[in-house]
C-alpha cells in the first residue's frame, strides 16, 4: 500500500528520495520482515554495512522519520485502533461474518490465540523510532545540512510517536515490554520482560515533556503536515491524554493541573495564532479561543480530503483498507462491515439507557452525520457514517436529517485517522477540572467536621470563612468544566440559544461575603449546605462530560479508553506499579456502573452475562498472544486467562 504520507513527504524532501541506498535500508524496515516477538525483527546484517552507508545525509534521516509514521499507517495497526476499543458500548460486532477473534472480543471469552491480541505492529513502529533517535545525531557531523534545530524536532517526533505506541500498549495490553534502544543485529537480545504500567507511563511522561518544546509549532505550517507529522499541539494533546489517565488511576490531583496545562497551553497557541472566533448560527457565541468549525463544518475532520484546522494528529492514508474493513465493507464486493453501532447511539430519547438523551439533539448535527439513518429504525444495527462519508451533510441553516447508506468502493478507500481534535482536548480539560474538583471536596471534608464540632456561633463563623473559599473555588472549577461541554455542545446545534441543553451558569455559588452584623449561624448553615451538595454534583458532572465525550467522539477510537478511566477513578487497590502475574490473584474489582455501561450495548439481551465475565481490572485487558509466549520466556501472561481456554474458565 502506498500512503498519502510517503507520496507527499517524498516530494517535499528530495526530488528523488528513494536512491538504491535510501531504499535498501527502508525496505528492511518498512517490512518488519517475520514478527514472531515483539522484539524479533531482524533489521541488519551482523556486519552493519547497509546502516553504517546509509546515515550520511539529512535526506536519509527524514526517510527514516516517514518510514517510522508509515510503518504506523498500515492496515493491521489501523483494525486495532478500532477492534481494540470494540469492547465499549459503542460498537457491536458484525456476527454474521463468523469472525472467532471478535465474537471471542463481543462475548469477553478471549482465546490466548486471538488475532488481535497482537501487539507485533507497535514494536516495529517502536523499533523504527528508536532506530532515528539513536543514530541521527551522528549525521550532522557528516552533513552540514542537518543542523540541530532539524536534529531536535526529528527526535522529539520519534519520541511522540513512540510515546503514542507505548500508550496504546498500556491501555490494552497493560504490562508490557519497556524497549528503549533499537534492535539492528541478528546477534543481540530480543527477549524482554514486563514492566508495570506505572513504570511505563512515567517513561512516557519524561519523554513528552522532554520534547514538547522541540518539535515545529503546530501554528507555522498550513498543509497537511500540521497535523500529518507531531508537530507542537499534537504533542501536547497526547501528553494531555497521558496526564488524565494517570490522574485517574492515582487520583493524582497534580496530573489533573497538568493536564489542564497541555489543554490551555494548546488553547493559548490557537488563540493566538487565528483570534476567537464565533460559531454556530450567530457569530457571536465564544469558543473560548479553541477557534472551532461551525456547526455545518462539524464533518470536516472526517471527510475524504482530511487535515482539518480542528486536527492536532492525523494519520495519513490514500488507501486506509483497515478503516474500510471495520466500518464500511470487510472485504470487497461486500456490504458488510465488521462493526456496527446501536440504538444507544442511533436514538433520540430521555433517558440513561441513550447518548443522545435530550429532546434538543434532534437539532444537534452530530449524531445525523456520525450514524447512517440516526434516530430512525434498523433491524440489524445501524450502520456507522463517521470516516465512511466522504463529506458532510448539507445542514446550513435547515434541521438535520437521517441520511440512508450512501455507497463508498472498497478500494482506494482515501481517508485518515485522527487521532487528537481540538474538542476532544476541550472535554479532556473538562474531565480534569470536575475531577479537581471532586479531589478538593475530598481533601476538605474536614470542615465540615470542625463546624460540627464548633462551640459558639464566633467559631462556627470561622470555619464558614474558611469554607466559603473553598465553596468559590470549587464552583470555579465546575462552572469552568461545564463551560467546555456547553461550548462543544452548543458547536454542534443548529441553533443553541433556540434549542438549548447545557448551561454551565447553574453550577455557579452566587452567595455574597459575610457582611459584619450579619446572622453567623445562618452564614455558615449556608456554606455547610453549599460544600455537601458537590459530591452529587461532582457525580453529575463526570456522567455529563462521559456522555458529551459520548457525543462528540463517538467512533474515533476513544470510548473504552473513557470507560477504564471511569472505572480506575471508582476503584480500590489498583496496583499499577506490579505487573497482574505477580499479584497473587489478588485484583481489583471493577466498577459496577462501567459494567452497566457494557452491558447497555446487547440490546438483544445477555449483557449482564458478558459482563459477569469481568469481574476484575485483569478482564479488561487483551491477552498476550501464546506465539509471543511461546518465543519469550520473560513474559508472564495477564492470569485471567491460559493457552486455548477462555478467560472465564480461569477463574
Amino acid at each position: 500500500m502506498i500512503m498519502k504520507l510517503f507520496d507527499k513527504v517524498t516530494r517535499h524532501i528530495t526530488p528523488s528520495p528513494w536512491g538504491r541506498k535510501g531504499w535498501g535500508l527502508s525496505s528492511l524496515i518498512l517490512s518488519g520482515l517475520a514478527m514472531v516477538s515483539c522484539v524479533d525483527t531482524v533489521l541488519l546484517p551482523d556486519n552493519k554495512t547497509v546502516e553504517e552507508d546509509f546515515w550520511q545525509t539529512k535526506s536519509d534521516v527524514a526517510m527514516m522519520v516517514n518510514g517510522a509514521y508509515a510503518s504506523l499507517a498500515s492496515s493491521n495497526l489501523q483494525q486495532r485502533f478500532v477492534v481494540w476499543t470494540s469492547r465499549s458500548d459503542e460498537l457491536n460486532v458484525n456476527t454474521k461474518l463468523n469472525n472467532s477473534s471478535l465474537n471471542q472480543i463481543n462475548s469477553a471469552n478471549m482465546l490466548t490465540t486471538n488475532a488481535y491480541a497482537d501487539w507485533g505492529g507497535l514494536y516495529s513502529v517502536i523499533n523504527n523510532c528508536n532506530l532515528v533517535i539513536d543514530r541521527s545525531a551522528s549525521v550532522m557531523d557528516i552533513d552540514p545540512n542537518y543542523l540541530e534545530g532539524d536534529h531536535r524536532n526529528n527526535v522529539g517526533q520519534m519520541k511522540a510517536l513512540r510515546a503514542l505506541c507505548y500508550f496504546y500498549l498500556v491501555r490494552v495490553f497493560r504490562d508490557v515490554p519497556l524497549i528503549l534502544e533499537p534492535y539492528k543485529l541478528s546477534s543481540q537480545e530480543m527477549n524482554v520482560p514486563q514492566s508495570a504500567p506505572g513504570v511505563v507511563l512515567d517513561q512516557i511522561i519524561a519523554d513528552l515533556e522532554e520534547v514538547k518544546g522541540y518539535t515545529l509549532s503546530s501554528q507555522m505550517l498550513t498543509d497537511w503536515t500540521r497535523c500529518g507529522y507531531f508537530t507542537r499541539d499534537g504533542v501536547l494533546a497526547l501528553l494531555a491524554d497521558v496526564y488524565l489517565w494517570k490522574a485517574s488511576v492515582y487520583g493524582d490531583e497534580s496530573c489533573y493541573d497538568k493536564c489542564i496545562a497541555c489543554c490551555n497551553q494548546i488553547r493559548a497557541n490557537r488563540e493566538n495564532a487565528s483570534g476567537n472566533g464565533g460559531f454556530g448560527a450567530f457569530e457571536d457565541f465564544d469558543d473560548d479561543g479553541f477557534d472551532l468549525n461551525k456547526y455545518y463544518s462539524y464533518y470536516n475532520p472526517f471527510t475524504k480530503n482530511g487535515n482539518d484546522s480542528e486536527s492536532l494528529l492525523e494519520l495519513q492514508f490514500t488507501n486506509n483498507e483497515g478503516l474500510c474493513i471495520v466500518y464500511n465493507m470487510h472485504k470487497n464486493n461486500s456490504t458488510e462491515p465488521q462493526f456496527y453501532t446501536n440504538s444507544v447511539y442511533a436514538t433520540v430519547s430521555v433517558g440513561d439507557s441513550y447518548v443522545f438523551n435530550h429532546a434538543n439533539y434532534k437539532y444537534d448535527v452530530r449524531g445525523f452525520e456520525s450514524v447512517f439513518n440516526f434516530n430512525g429504525s434498523s433491524e440489524e444495527g445501524f450502520v456507522i457514517r463517521k470516516f465512511v462519508a466522504e463529506n458532510g451533510q448539507s445542514v446550513m441553516n435547515q434541521e438535520p436529517t437521517g441520511q440512508l447508506r450512501l455507497a463508498r468502493p472498497y478500494k482506494d478507500y482515501d481517508q485518515n485517522w485522527v487521532f487528537y481534535r481540538v474538542t476532544d482536548v476541550m472535554l479532556m480539560k473538562a474531565e480534569a477540572l470536575a475531577q479537581k474538583a471532586l479531589l478538593q471536596v475530598k481533601a476538605n471534608e474536614s470542615l465540615l467536621t470542625e463546624m460540627e464540632a464548633a462551640n459558639n456561633p464566633e467559631d462556627s463563623l470561622e470555619v464558614a470563612l474558611r469554607m466559603y473559599e473553598v465553596n468559590q473555588m470549587i464552583s470555579g472549577l465546575n462552572v469552568e468544566a461545564v463551560r467546555q461541554v456547553q461550548i462543544v455542545s452548543d458547536r454542534a446545534s443548529i441553533d443553541p440559544a433556540k434549542y438549548p441543553i447545557i448551561d454551565s451558569t447553574k453550577y455557579a455559588v452566587s452567595t455574597a461575603d459575610y457582611v459584619e452584623g450579619a446572622d453567623m449561624s445562618a452564614f455558615a448553615r449556608q456554606q455547610a449546605g453549599i460544600f455537601s451538595g458537590f459530591t452529587a454534583t461532582a457525580e453529575e458532572l463526570e456522567k455529563l462530560v462521559m456522555d458529551e465525550r459520548a457525543r462528540e467522539l463517538c467512533f474515533e477510537g476513544k470510548r473504552w479508553f473513557d470507560m477504564l478511566r471511569y472505572n480506575y477513578r471508582h476503584t480500590t487497590d489498583v496496583r499499577y506499579d506490579v505487573i497482574l502475574g505477580q499479584q497473587g490473584g489478588a485484583f481489583a474489582k471493577n466498577y459496577d456502573e462501567m459494567l452497566k455501561l457494557i452491558a447497555r450495548k446487547y440490546t438483544s439481551g445477555g449483557g449482564s452475562g458478558v459482563t459477569s465475565k469481568m469481574p476484575t481490572e485483569p478482564y479488561l485487558y487483551m491477552p498476550i498472544k501464546q506465539d509471543e509466549m511461546d518465543v519469550n520466556a520473560l513474559l508472564i501472561q495477564n492470569p485471567v486467562y491460559s493457552n486455548n481456554e477462555t478467560m472465564d474458565k480461569n477463574y
